[in-house]
């Protein structure tokens, strides 16, 4: 299987990284303390800083909260009410910009910096809200590696509302494109020009695989969401056989 994603990513142009961990103790990692732009990946440690104690608690939806990108909040009419587990759908299912920025302002963004610090989160930082284009032009961006997603990721399995909202993913179309839509795949996609990044655990009846895919400085970017495609395939095929051993 390593010899495989290897050769998939030699017919590419780019910095990549992959990790692949499953439940029966196997490991491959292929450039885990690479740093990354997050793109939506950073979503995902977010999630993972907001107490469960919260989740009932409302915000109104402004109209100055309203940004553009992936999401259905910046169409819905302002005034609305939501519950922060609400937003906290819409920020990993739909992949929202808007939800994410109310939760960032919910929380603070020096709140979320120091989670992430405390909890030994060694490459990943929040420098700016979604579709901030000024903080961009200073020089802030969100960053992340394989090996801290791959700590995150199984943080978030093992809770119980996280995975519901990784596996009502709803941006489907890198690793879980060749996978059978009867597996199921919790995961968070994240893109930006020239990155295209995909984290998911695979579950099947006998155990899982952590799949973590990291794409940047592509030529183009389908060149990337065509790596998530054939290493999820790559994957899928090798621990279906697996487990059904």
């Amino acid at each position: 299987m390593e010899k495989k994603i290897k050769e998939t990513l030699s017919k590419y142009s780019g910095i990549f990284s992959v990790v692949i961990k499953d439940s029966f103790g196997n490991r491959i990692s292929i450039n885990e303390d690479k740093v990354f732009l997050s793109a939506s990946i950073i979503k995902l440690y977010i999630l993972s800083c907001i107490p469960k104690s919260d989740y009932s608690k409302i915000i109104r939806l402004e109209d100055r909260d309203k940004v553009e990108g992936n999401g259905l909040l910046k169409s819905l009419n302002s005034g609305l009410e939501f519950t922060v587990k609400d937003l906290v759908y819409f920020m990993i299912c739909l992949s929202d910009n808007t939800a994410t920025n109310i939760l960032i302002d919910y929380l603070g963004m020096e709140n979320i910096n120091r989670f992430i610090k405390e909890n030994g989160y060694c490459d990943t930082i929040l420098g700016r809200k979604m579709m901030d284009s000024e903080a961009k032009k200073m020089g802030k961006d969100n960053f992340t590696s394989s090996k801290d997603s791959e700590k995150v990721l199984d943080i978030l399995c093992n809770d119980e509302d996280c995975l519901d909202m990784l596996k009502n993913q709803a941006c489907n179309n890198k690793l879980h494109l060749y996978i059978p839509e009867e597996e199921i795949l919790a995961h968070k996609t994240g893109e930006l020009p020239s990155v295209e990044h995909d984290v998911g655990r695979l579950y099947f009846k006998n155990g899982w695989v952590d799949i973590l895919v990291f794409t940047q400085g592509l030529k183009k970017n389908i060149d990337g969401i065509l790596i998530n495609n054939e290493i999820g395939k790559i994957v899928y095929e090798y621990y279906k056989g697996a487990v059904a051993n």
